[in-house]
């Protein structure tokens, strides 16, 4: 099972680092059709989302809008909060069938927002989509989804929508972390996991990265939610 999930987060690391986001939304349905339990499954994607995001946030820190990261971050917290508590309340396979109803229509609503005019840029916006984040990434580990919507909708530069993305993921997932261990949803055997998974996802993630960084994002972004698409419907038949 190691192999076959290190397999899945670097094919998965591959396409999230060529569109800027999408290895949770990936790697989640790929993982959980694998037979890993949701809590190791939301443990390693947040361990997964610090530790490849951190180069790339360092990479492009200049391009970070700080005002617009810091609401998205501080709205967060509520976010995360709400969500460890969801992941410890609810049945399991309830979890699994909204994460892969979740996953469809994000897929499916992130190609609708690549075809709709720019988005104003409204604070409530912004934190609407960082707390709908949170709430996401503690509970299904999805922790990027309603941000790189809005960031897509609102068609900013591709070296700032990395950026940002990756501030944001950087630290929510770390806090996020550190809740789901004070609620003890933490599951430790997801850090053995990704330390052999490690050197394949970072090598992807770069990769990924460089060719997103130097291409059109668009065609990777959208084999991303294809794929993805694919992924949520089979978790929810399956859950």
């Amino acid at each position: 099972m190691l192999i076959v999930g290190g397999f899945l987060v670097a094919v998965a690391a591959l396409l999230a680092g060529a569109s800027g986001f999408g290895l949770a939304l990936l790697a989640t349905p790929a993982l959980l059709l694998a037979g890993f339990p949701l809590e190791f499954v939301v443990t390693v994607n947040l361990l997964m989302a610090l530790v490849t995001r951190v180069s790339v946030a360092w990479r492009l820190r200049a391009a970070v809008d700080r005002r617009r990261v810091a609401l998205l971050v501080g709205a967060a917290v509520p976010g995360l909060w709400a969500g460890s508590r969801t992941l410890g309340a609810l049945d399991p396979h309830v979890l699994k069938l909204v994460l892969g109803i979740v996953v469809a229509v994000a897929a499916v609503v992130l190609v609708w927002a690549d075809r709709r005019p720019p988005l104003a840029d409204v604070p409530a916006l912004t934190a609407l989509a960082g707390f709908l984040g949170g709430l996401l990434g503690t509970s299904t580990s999805l922790i990027g989804i309603p941000p790189a919507l809005l960031l897509a909708r609102r068609r900013i530069a591709t070296q700032a929508f990395f950026a940002d993305l990756s501030v944001y993921f950087v630290a929510t997932a770390a806090i996020g972390l550190a809740l789901l261990a004070s609620e003890g949803l933490f599951d430790g055997d997801a850090v053995p996991a990704l330390a052999w998974w490690l050197p394949g996802l970072l090598v992807a993630n770069a990769v990924g990265t460089g060719v997103g960084l130097r291409l059109s994002a668009l065609s990777f972004r959208r084999l991303t939610l294809g794929l993805a698409f694919v992924a949520g419907v089979v978790t929810a038949v399956t859950a």
